[in-house]
């Protein structure tokens, strides 16, 4: 139940940011074959490049070392504009 209000809120969250702006779009992705389950999206912030992964069921360290599922982001790196179409640009190193 806490899962669906948090979904509720980063819907809320995302529109009231987009609706300012647009710095912020979600992409749905496919559920992955043999995972957990779950919705997950993909988060990037149009101004500066920053990239998330939202996962409604990722793996978790709780306090005390426990793990468990629960809703996550998972900070994926920047990007940076490419100077033509189908161009790969490579992981940089930080």
């Amino acid at each position: 139940m806490q899962t669906r209000w948090l979904m509720v809120g980063l819907l809320v969250l995302a529109t009231q940011a987009q609706a300012e702006d647009g710095r912020y779009q979600a992409l749905p992705l496919a559920v992955v074959d043999g995972g957990k389950g779950g919705g997950r999206a993909l988060i990037l912030d149009t101004r500066d490049g920053h990239v998330w992964v939202w996962s409604e069921n990722e793996l978790l360290n709780s306090p005390g070392g426990q793990r468990r599922y629960g809703s996550g982001f998972i900070y994926q790196g920047k990007l940076r504009p490419g100077t033509h179409p189908g161009e790969i640009i490579e992981q940089q190193s930080r």
